[in-house]
Formats: structure tokens, sequence, C-alpha cells
């Protein structure tokens, strides 16, 4: 009860450093005033972040996540939050990303697996976006990205082998797979425009690239057509527009 009483005397004060302590850049705790008391300072802390994080104050909660020690929480989320802004080229997407890379190099060592991979595969998904958002010039290097990720299949002996992966993913990555399968048609699409252009020989350098990008649209527009998964009702719409000057 003492320490519940102490955690909500804090919560109403904000004085989270003052009280609780910090951490520096490297990972190491500096002490607070609740460290002058014999009291279970992990049950306190942790009993705050609890309350920050039921207000919906996501970064107070994963600040004070990590401070008590609590590394899953921290990732579980930091991977909510990075699946709900990964797509809006904002300052809500670029501070989220800011957050998540400065927790990445302290923590992601000592929570479990499966988040810190899913954890590591979004911060890898924030990096496509924002080579997709740089300009033609790197758009190349973002459908690499894709490539290196294994979310997206390129190649007809990669479909079903990344449908059956998709069944395993976790909800906050589904959710964005609609929108990334948009922004690889998108790039498929500008890369096709440019590889044929007027006057290239029908059987040169560009006119056999433009050939690689048309199979590589087959291939996702049939795995957007396998997915287990209910994607929103104009995302279909979308992908066969872009796909249209591609199928002939």
């Amino acid at each position: 009860m003492f320490a519940v009483c102490i955690a909500e005397l804090i919560q109403e004060s904000k004085e989270y450093q003052t009280l609780l302590g910090a951490l520096d850049v490297s990972g190491r705790k500096t002490k607070g005033a609740i460290d002058r008391f014999n009291v279970n300072h992990s049950l306190i802390i942790s009993t705050v972040a609890e309350s920050s994080e039921r207000h919906g104050c996501w970064e107070e909660a994963v600040t004070l996540y990590e401070l008590a020690g609590n590394y899953d929480k921290v990732l579980e989320i930091l991977n909510e939050e990075l699946s709900r802004k990964l797509m809006p080229n904002d300052k809500a997407h670029e501070h989220v990303n800011e957050i998540a890379v400065s927790v990445e190099r302290r923590i992601h060592q000592h929570a479990n697996a499966n988040l810190r991979n899913q954890f590591l595969l979004l911060l890898d998904l924030y990096k496509f976006h924002k080579l997709y958002h740089s300009g033609n010039e790197r758009l190349e290097e973002a459908l690499d990205v894709i490539n290196r990720l294994q979310l997206i299949p390129l190649t007809q002996d990669t479909i079903n082998h990344r449908v059956q992966s998709f069944k395993s993913y976790s909800d906050e990555l589904r959710r964005c797979i609609p929108d990334i399968l948009i922004m690889v048609m998108s790039i498929l699409n500008k890369l096709f425009k440019n590889a044929s252009k007027s006057g290239s020989s029908l059987y040169g350098p560009q006119n056999k690239q433009a050939q690689k990008i048309k199979d590589q649209a087959k291939v996702v527009m049939r795995f957007a057509g396998m997915l287990p998964y209910s994607m929103p009702g104009d995302t279909h719409a979308q992908l066969s527009m872009l796909d249209a000057p591609m199928r002939y």
C-alpha cells in the first residue's frame, strides 16, 4: 500500500527524474529521491509506468519501464507505436523513430527475442519509408531493403513462403503490410516507367529491365491476393491502378 501511495504522488507531480532517477545515454541509472528510502524501487517505478500506460502517455511509460528494467514492456509499447505511425511522413513519425533508435542502442539485447526481432524489423521499415520518400534516385535502394527483409516476395519461388510467414506475424506488423504493398507497387510503377522510355531497343537493357519489373509486379499482385487478411477496402483498387501500366 505504501508503494502504491508513493507511486500516486509521483504520478501527480510528474517529477520523474528528480524522484525516480534517470538513465544516461549509456543506460546507467542516476539516483532519484526514492533511493534514499528502504522501499521496493522497481515496484514503485513499475506502478507509475503502468499508470502512464493506462492514460495513454506512451513516452512516459517507455522511459519508466526502461528505468524499472522491464525491457519487454518497452518494446511492446514501441512496436505498437512504430506500427501505428509508420506511414504518415510527419513529425510524429520522425519522433517515434528517434525514440526507438535511442532505446535500441541500450536495451534490445535484453528483451524477448520475438519482441526484439519485430522491433528491429519495424525500424528497418522506417528506413524503407525514408528511402521511399527521398526521391526517384533512392527507389531501387528502398526496393533492396524490402527484398532483404523478406516481407514482400519479388520472385515466383518465394510467394508461398512469404504467405506462410505472414501467418506468424504479429497484429502490429500485419497492420503495416497493406501500405507497404502499395509503396512497393508504386516503386515498381515508377521504375517501370523509367525503364520503358520511348526509343529503347526491344532487346536492350532497358527493355529487359522493364520485363523484370513487370514480373515482379505480377508476383506482388499474386501475393496480395493470397494473403489471409482483410485489407482496407481501397488497397486492392490502389494496387490494381499501379499495376495497370505493367500488365501488357
